[in-house]
């Protein structure tokens, strides 16, 4: 019997020593948690995007507000290292106000656009490393009120505004010498200025504004999730700019959350309607026809807050393509669905956020093969800061 035990004793430690092992194979750069906190009680975070840059570590792009005042909110970028230790931020100076997603990588630059304080017209800043701080690039005097940008194949931008004379969304390409190629404009008819307003400075509904690419190489048309017709709408638009397609929400209590591009019709979508949220990994949407986003149907998944942000990714995960969504739950956590990019099954469902609560801000895969997770935290439950996750591959099995 005495054998017996040190035998079984042993095979304990034998079995501790493997996965101590194997814990310790995963590097301190590729596994961590950062809450990046600032003693000023009266100011409040609000991290928009991040991307590695290169070797060295993050570049995160965020915005600032002063919770006794009501104004536009400041722009805030930060560098860290590779463990998302901070190593430099700063507060960019006025008139660069109200920043939007995303941050950028274009030959080895990393971009952003914000608003004019004054003007309300649009600034591109670059960050610069040797400086410790972002710097102009150029202005865009004639897009006014900036709500969401994304880079194109072609190294260009395109960017969703809003033209207050009009009362138009305007969806507006920019070409890779940051030269304005075209303007297609959607009339929204009513004037939606004080509930924009009241989206840019958080103090209101947040709507979820993002634009893309249909096609990897070469764009086969672009879309912009913005206002149209009294509603939140998904517009499509040709590569010249001509009108192709619109897909309708519900006023500002239903549409679109997030859009990927697959290959060809077929699209990674998260929608909601009047607090319900659906995900669908793959679906087929006619970009060239008038429907509605409710005809698309798709899982209802009851735990995604009512208010909640989704952002969706394809990467890579042990060699396959994935499809990763990321939003918030009733709880106050993160929660990243990874569905097969085959065949739309749900491999990985993990949660993020405990003991503080915790709000998505942006999700990339880094070149670990792992995922980086910016999100806004409550330290306290009270000061909204910023703070990021890493997560090791071998936590997302």
């Amino acid at each position: 019997m005495k054998a017996y035990k040190i035998v079984t004793y042993l095979s304990l430690l034998l079995i501790v020593s493997i996965l101590s092992c194997k814990k310790s194979e995963i590097k301190l750069e590729n596994i961590f948690t950062k809450i990046y906190s600032d003693p000023n009680s009266d100011i409040s975070y609000y991290p928009l995007d991040f991307v590695e840059n290169g070797e060295e570590g993050y570049y995160i792009l965020g915005s600032t507000s002063l919770d006794t005042t009501r104004t536009w909110l400041r722009t805030f970028v930060m560098s860290t290292d590779q463990l998302g230790e901070q190593v430099w931020s700063a507060n960019i100076d006025l008139p660069y106000v109200n920043p939007i997603s995303n941050l950028m990588n274009i030959g080895g630059e990393f971009y952003f656009f914000c608003m004019d304080a004054i003007s309300l017209s649009t600034h591109l800043l670059k960050i610069s490393e040797a400086n410790r701080t972002a710097e102009l690039v150029t202005t865009f005097p004639d897009i006014i009120y900036p709500l969401a940008v994304s880079k194109t194949p072609d190294n260009g931008f395109l960017m969703l505004s809003y033209d207050r004379d009009t009362r138009s969304s305007t969806i507006n390409k920019i070409d890779a010498s940051f030269n304005l190629s075209w303007q297609s404009k959607f009339s929204v008819i009513e004037d939606a200025e004080e509930q924009l307003i009241d989206h840019l400075i958080k103090t209101g509904k947040n709507i979820p504004f993002f634009t893309g690419t249909v096609g990897d190489g070469n764009a086969n048309s672009y879309f912009a999730n913005g206002l149209n017709n009294y509603t939140l709408s998904l517009l499509f638009v040709k590569p010249n700019g001509d009108r192709s397609g619109v897909l309708q929400g519900f006023r500002y209590d239903g549409g679109a959350s997030s859009l990927l591009s697959l290959q060809g019709n077929t699209f990674a979508i998260s929608r909601f309607s009047f607090g319900q949220h659906f995900i669908l990994p793959s679906t087929n949407i006619d970009a060239t026809s008038i429907s509605s986003l409710s005809d698309l149907g798709g899982g209802k998944l009851a735990e995604i807050a009512t208010d909640s942000e989704t952002r969706v990714k394809k990467m890579m995960l042990n060699d396959k393509p994935v499809i990763v969504f990321a939003t918030n739950t009733n709880n106050n956590q993160v929660i990243i669905y990874i569905y097969d990019f085959t065949t739309n099954e749900l491999l990985v469902k993990k949660y993020l956020g405990f003991s503080n609560p915790v709000k998505i801000a942006s999700v990339i895969q880094t070149k670990d093969e792992g995922l980086a997770v910016l999100v806004q935290t409550m330290v306290t439950g009270r000061f909204k800061r910023i703070s990021m996750y890493k997560i090791p591959k071998e936590h997302l099995k």
